[in-house]
């Protein structure tokens, strides 16, 4: 559920919008703000404990990344996961990843590799062991990638591509098979062990492609499942 509660009012009307997009973009990439589900500027206006203005700019900054569309009079609503802008988010997030992951090689110490075996690990007892699986594990393998890639500009547009990737994760990434998230995971850290870059730069790139076409097929097929389902009714 959405957390409940007012900002601070001391930071001005510029900052108190970003603040308010900003809480209502984590909460939709979350899952807490469900597809389909109404946002209402009154609503919400009550509920951050701010004025109108501040939610009106942030669901239009919301509206423009695609993350929520215009209903009319009802204000808007949480846009579904739209797997065509998927697709080609998803193109371009690997294509950057691989390009942070060539300028990211040279500088991975041991402890980032001690830290990505560690990971791979639990990844695999998971699979293993048919535990819950830890569904972000790519977004923090992309995170370690961009630090250490050390490039302002790659890292700011490889976040906010990411935004979608980890939405479509939070919302569908229970469903990828959890031995086939370890093998992936396996190939990103050999490639690291090896120290090629060229090898790490395409074996994170063919990973999240891999990652992506997972999600986009899961996507696809709970869209048909509840067009049928309301056709039925």
């Amino acid at each position: 559920m959405p957390a409940t509660g007012s900002f601070d009012h001391g930071v001005g009307l510029a900052g108190l919008g970003e603040r308010v997009h900003d809480r209502l973009e984590r909460e939709i990439v979350a899952g807490d703000r469900t597809p389909g589900q109404v946002l209402r500027e009154a609503d919400l206006a009550e509920e951050l404990g701010v004025s109108r203005t501040p939610v009106r700019e942030a669901l239009r900054r919301l509206a423009e990344s695609g993350l929520v569309r215009g209903a009319g009079a009802r204000g808007y609503r949480v846009a579904p996961v739209d797997v065509d802008l998927l697709a080609e988010t998803g193109y371009v997030f690997a294509e950057l990843c691989g390009t942070a992951a060539r300028l990211a090689a040279p500088h991975l110490s041991a402890d980032d590799v001690r830290w990505l075996a560690d990971v791979q690990r639990h990844v695999m007892v998971e699979a293993v062991e048919h535990l819950p699986a830890e569904q972000l594990f790519a977004v923090e393998v992309a995170d370690l990638i961009v630090q250490r890639a050390d490039n302002s500009v790659l890292g700011q547009t490889i976040r906010r591509l990411q935004l979608h990737v980890i939405r479509a994760t939070n919302l569908y990434g229970q469903q990828i098979p959890r031995e086939r998230q370890a093998e992936r995971g396996g190939a990103i850290l050999g490639a690291v062990r090896v120290g090629d870059a060229e090898l790490l730069a395409l074996t994170v790139r063919v990973h999240f492609l891999q990652t992506v076409h997972d999600l986009i097929d899961i996507a696809r097929g709970s869209h048909a499942h509840a067009t049928g389902r309301a056709g039925g009714t």
